[in-house]
């Protein structure tokens, strides 16, 4: 995708007449981030569309058939049937999208040139202590610092958790 000279994006921009926006994407500090970022999405998507959908799917038709004939919208019966009855899969969502983003290791690992991309641009936590372990021997330094990004991961999900939270619905 991101190959200078026979990538996808860059071929895309030569055929339709863009060829000076052509660049060597993973090497440039200000679009390298953004390009680990847009790979990690793509390589989320197809996760949260089977988990949505599963949930969207387990709702029982004659509860939306009520609702429209009550005479709720697209909008309200969103918001009022589809989101509260989904809410359990939104939250693991959210969850997952915390711990990928506090990872982010592997992606960046195999993208960018060497450790950190271009000037440390695309530096992450899991890269970091990665390097600290391996390359400098920091062992117990690296030894904390997974420590550490353990607990904030843990922190954060507990905080989305909360914030998140709401009653229960359950269908009799």
């Amino acid at each position: 995708m991101y190959t200078p000279n026979s990538g996808l994006l860059n071929g895309f921009l030569d055929r339709i007449g863009l060829s000076t926006l052509e660049r060597s994407w993973l090497a440039e500090p200000r679009f390298a981030l953004w390009c680990v970022m847009a790979a990690m999405i793509w390589s989320a998507v197809g996760f949260y569309v089977v988990l949505f959908a599963a949930a969207i799917e387990s709702i029982p038709a004659d509860i939306t058939e009520a609702a429209l004939i009550d005479g709720a919208g697209p909008f309200t019966l969103f918001r009022r049937i589809t989101l509260p009855l989904v809410w359990d899969s939104v939250q693991v969502a959210f969850v997952y999208l915390g711990i990928i983003a506090l990872d982010g290791f592997a992606l960046v690992q195999i993208m960018t040139v060497g450790p950190g991309g271009p000037d440390n641009s695309t530096e992450v936590m899991g890269l970091s202590l990665y390097r600290n372990a391996f390359t400098y021997a920091k062992y117990g330094y690296a030894s904390a610092m997974g420590v550490a990004l353990f607990f904030l991961t843990l922190t954060l999900t507990a905080l989305m958790l909360r914030a998140t939270r709401r009653e229960r619905v359950e269908l009799a």
